[in-house]
């Protein structure tokens, strides 16, 4: 009887000890939520940029901020402010010096609207 003793004694021990240890897994599988931080929305509403025209042409406008004269910014069209752009253009276009406010999305450098009238146009 002791020799089946030994035999059956160690593999009550380890049935024991992974029983245990399976209770203390599950203790530490157990966590509390996740926290969770909340970023703020990116804003979708334009912002704007006003300035006095250095070029404008077909495809892009590039202004001189009335604010800060340092800052130089250019913007592409999207196809219903080319349309606008493309009048403009035909009746004289933007002359050098003339007060633009684009409205742009944030982030990008592409034009949604244009605000400002253009001056007459100099002839040579």
């Amino acid at each position: 009887m002791k020799a089946s003793l030994r035999r059956i004694l160690p593999a009550v021990w380890v049935a024991v000890g992974l029983t245990f240890a399976a209770g203390a897994a599950n203790a530490q599988a157990e966590t509390t939520p996740p926290i969770v931080v909340r970023s703020p929305k990116p804003s979708t509403k334009p912002l704007k940029f006003k300035g006095l025209v250095i070029s404008a042409n077909i495809a892009s406008i590039s202004l001189r901020s009335q604010e800060h004269p340092n800052m130089v910014q250019s913007f592409s069209y999207t196809a219903g402010v080319r349309d606008q752009m493309v009048k403009i253009l035909n009746a004289g276009g933007y002359q050098v010096g003339d007060k633009v406010t684009v409205e742009y999305a944030p982030g990008t450098t592409v034009a949604l609207k244009l605000h400002g009238k253009p001056s007459k146009p100099r002839h040579f």
